[in-house]
């Protein structure tokens, strides 16, 4: 879980190291320099959205051996209430009140099956 995260991270921490090594006085300085910026940003981001998703995938394949399970364990008249009344939208954000964890992605095509 943890591998690809420390990789990106340790892009981002190579790249900004060449940053500060650089003068940045030719063309090809300046535009290598945004570039490794670009990657400065874009690297921690893309490993703390990957580990956030695996934490979240990784609950939900603890918790629910099936979606069956999931629809199971949901109180099923209130969020269809609100999902008629308020939208598909409003119905998966009180359903992910419940279950913080739970991924997105199950919790509209819950909501959309009910």
């Amino acid at each position: 879980m943890y591998g690809l995260r420390v990789a990106l991270w340790g892009v981002a921490i190579g790249a900004f190291g060449l940053i500060l090594t650089m003068n940045g006085t030719g063309s090809f300085d300046q535009v290598l320099i945004f570039l490794l910026l670009v990657l400065v940003v874009l690297c921690p981001a893309f490993g703390e959205l990957y580990a956030a998703r695996r934490k979240q995938r990784d609950w939900y394949v603890r918790t629910f051996t099936s979606f069956d399970e999931l629809r199971q364990s949901v109180d099923v008249l209130p969020l269809r209430r609100i999902r008629d009344c308020e939208g598909v939208a409003e119905a998966v954000h009180e359903l992910k009140k419940r279950y913080p964890l739970l991924p997105v992605a199950e919790a509209a095509k819950l909501v959309r099956s009910l």
